[in-house]
């Protein structure tokens, strides 16, 4: 498996994945507007999306990062939104080994705190991999 920034031209290569991943939120699928909605993302440096291909170098799953800013901290921290891997057997792998790759990349842009909000079903994932529950904020936090 290889990890790697998605980028204008390598979008239509997580199109269906990401379409996948909003059915399977319950949102309807809409190609062109999801396409749409990446392609500004990346345009216009809103969002960093890492990709994960197999061996086929098909897409087997992403994750989505945004940037956040904080007065008191005077820093830059990041919030994960989004994270999806399509095969069931290799899930776990799949979505920690992205997970790694964000955590590297957010160290490398010199900050120390990715947050990401969980629903109940969750916790216990975000909790194996090392985030903890920020009951003031109602997210879960790393600090790397």
């Amino acid at each position: 498996m290889r990890i790697f920034k998605a980028e204008l031209w390598n979008l239509e290569l997580i199109l269906p994945l990401f379409e996948q991943y909003r059915c399977e939120q319950g949102m309807s699928e809409n190609a062109e507007r999801a396409l749409s909605f990446l392609a500004n993302r990346i345009h216009f440096s809103e969002s960093i999306l890492f990709i994960a291909v197999d061996d086929q170098q098909q897409a087997v799953g992403f994750v989505q990062l945004y940037p956040r800013l904080s007065s008191l901290r005077l820093q830059r921290y990041w919030q994960l939104t989004d994270i999806f891997a399509s095969d069931n057997a290799q899930r776990q792998h799949i979505m920690q080994a992205l997970l790694q790759k964000s955590r590297d990349f957010v160290s490398f842009t010199q900050s120390n705190l990715l947050v990401v909000e969980s629903t109940p079903q969750q916790r216990e994932f975000w909790q194996e991999q090392g985030f903890k529950l920020n009951p003031n904020k109602g997210v879960f936090e790393v600090r790397l």
